[in-house]
């Protein structure tokens, strides 16, 4: 009875030993590629985007594409948002799985890199989605939990999100809409059989916004939404961000 007692705890102790190594591997892994892929895009910012002030105190932004299509060719745009928390390039390819575990390098990281849905086609379609990881350190769509604390729209900039095409025309939208809801296919839908199926979609993610912006939305708008896990682990909810195209800051 004693053999077959200390057997058990044998077996144990090795099972805890190996899960406990396991882990080690994993967390290890993890913080490598976090500060992997923050050194890439660190080398990205220094080496791809230029900003000039003019006379009048205006940034002008201007980012080299051609170096970044000589790196990934995948490069669709780059995004501003939140003083520059969000400062990446965006990428798009034929599914919405590669990129979740893949830099803008191409290599393995956890970290992923930020995507556009792979039903999109462009920035004119009507409602475009991008992806990207909620990181611990912030990097990716990290920072997207900044927009659900208090005040986070009584600063101006806050309340909008810059888009660089290939072009380099810088695509300015307006948030007006901003939840976290369940995992679900419907915010992120892409294109619309008509307009009314389009306004039933504007009216819905209006409601589900936690804060009333007052900003009227027509079927004529295009629509930027962003999405990111709410939450650590295998969270089922999602922070979602929807913001509308305008010409001019307000």
């Amino acid at each position: 009875m004693k053999k077959k007692k200390l057997k058990i705890k044998n077996i144990l102790l090795v099972l805890f030993i190996v899960l406990f190594l396991f882990s080690t591997i994993k967390i290890t892994l993890f913080w490598r590629d976090l500060k992997s892929n923050k050194k890439e895009t660190k080398e990205l910012l220094e080496e791809v985007i230029d900003i000039e002030i003019d006379k009048d105190s205006n940034e002008k932004v201007k980012i080299d594409f051609d170096k970044l299509l000589s790196i990934n060719d995948d490069t669709v745009g780059w995004i501003r948002f939140n003083s520059d928390k969000v400062n990446n390039p965006i990428v798009h390819t034929s599914d919405n799985a590669y990129y979740l575990n893949r830099s803008f390098e191409k290599k393995n990281n956890q970290s992923g890199t930020i995507f556009m849905d792979y039903r999109n086609k462009s920035f004119d379609d009507k409602n475009v989605v991008l992806f990207g990881h909620s990181m611990l350190d912030k990097t990716m769509f990290g920072s997207l939990s900044d927009v659900f604390k208090k005040d986070f729209f009584n600063t101006k900039e806050n309340n909008y999100i810059q888009i660089i095409n290939t072009d380099n025309e810088i695509l300015t939208y307006q948030i007006f809409s901003y939840y976290i809801i369940e995992k679900e296919e419907y915010y992120i839908t892409t294109s619309f059989n008509s307009d009314s199926e389009f306004k039933k979609f504007i009216d819905t993610i209006k409601k589900r916004s936690y804060k009333n912006f007052k900003i009227d939305v027509t079927t004529s708008d295009k629509i930027l939404t962003l999405s990111t896990c709410s939450g650590t682990g295998e969270t089922s909810k999602r922070e979602v961000i929807h913001a509308k195209r305008v010409e001019n800051k307000e």
